[in-house]
Formats: C-alpha cells, structure tokens, sequence
C-alpha cells in the first residue's frame, strides 16, 4: 500500500467529501432516470426545484400512493445512482412550467415532488439531504440562459468541443453554480464548468470561458 492510501482511507472525511461533490455532479449529467414502485418501472424525466433542491417530475398516480419508490439515474443496474425518495403530488407552478421548457410536454397527468431521503453510488452511501442542493444562482438564472443562447454558434461548439456531440439547435435551459444544462433534439445535456462558482457575476465568466474554449 502506498504512503497516499494509507494516509487517506477509503471512508476517511475527505475521501467521503469527495465522493459527494462527485455524487452531485453525477445527479447533475441527467435529467432522465427509471422509477420503481409498486413492481412497477417507468421511465420518469425530472428537473431541479432551484429554491428547494428537490427533483420535480410527471408521474402516473400510482407512485403517489406507494410506500417506497426508488429513482435510478439514468437507468437500472448496478453502477448507478439510486435514490430512495418521497414522493408528494404537487400542483402546476414555476416549478412544473421548468420541467416544461426542458422536456415539452408531459407525458402523465400528475406533477410530483421527489425529496431525497438516500441515495447510493458505488460503494457510498449518503444522506438524501446532502444531495438536495439549492441552486445558489437561481435570481440570476434567466439572464444567464438568455446570454447563453444569444451565442448560439459557441453553444453548439461547445457541445461538440466538450461532450463531442452535434446539437442542431442548442437551448441553454438551466444554469447552476457547476455548469448548463442545453436541451437538444434527443434531451437534456450537461456543460459543466472548469470549476464551480457562487454568484451570477462569476457565472457569466465560467460561461464565458466555456463558450470560448477556455
């Protein structure tokens, strides 16, 4: 074993730290995922809450009424991010008109919140609430969207330049403290940034350098 292993065990603080930024960011790549209740699997898009942290998602009325039901991201298996979640029926609002602007139109007739009661990933367990991030650039979110999409040329050059992907028509859809999410034609994607940032002003230079190559 080496001097590094032995100084920094697997569940050692920073190891577990580590971890979690890297369960974040992996919640943050998708906005699709299988839901599981009931014997039941069904495909489910979600999106962020940015007040509140919690996943906002159409679901068919059967998972409002189960006991337990489990989000895999993207999909099922063994390598995954499962989520153990709670699931309460919510009404149309800002919340659901986002989920809109990033998947069109639902494809259930009910809008539900999913809280994260835990989540696995690998061989790390964590605390739901710990994935349950507000989003720290939520006032100033519409206007980094319109500056992203006002460079349309860089955004799909950015697309194909970082996920190696050609986005016909890119929309910026979403901006956090880590990165974008752009809708193209066959869903959402992820543009994450070189580092993460705190307030809009930063975000408008992460974006910036994004789009630029930087």
């Amino acid at each position: 074993m080496n001097e590094g292993a032995a100084e920094r065990p697997l569940h050692s603080p920073e190891a577990e730290a580590a971890a979690l930024v890297d369960a974040i960011e992996y919640l943050d790549s998708y906005r699709e995922g299988l839901l599981e209740f009931d014997g039941q699997r069904v495909p489910v898009k979600f999106v962020d809450e940015p007040e509140s942290g919690r996943l906002i998602a159409s679901l068919p009325v059967a998972a409002m009424l189960a006991s337990h039901v489990v989000l895999y991201v993207p999909e099922e298996g063994l390598d995954v991010m499962q989520l153990l979640v709670s699931v309460e029926e919510i009404e149309e609002s800002a919340a659901t008109d986002r989920w809109m602007i990033y998947h069109g139109e639902p494809e259930h007739v009910r809008w539900g919140a999913m809280w994260l009661d835990s989540a696995r990933l690998g061989v790390w367990v964590f605390d739901g609430e710990a994935l349950t991030v507000p989003n720290c650039l939520h006032a100033d979110q519409a206007r980094l969207c319109r500056a992203a999409n006002g460079r349309e040329d860089d955004l799909r050059a950015a697309c194909q330049r970082v996920l190696n992907m050609e986005v016909e028509s890119p929309r910026c859809v979403g901006v956090d403290g880590r990165g974008l999410h752009v809708r193209g034609r066959f869903g959402v994607l992820r543009l994450g940034f070189e580092s993460a940032v705190s307030d809009g002003d930063a975000a408008q230079k992460a974006i910036e350098a994004l789009l630029a190559g930087g």
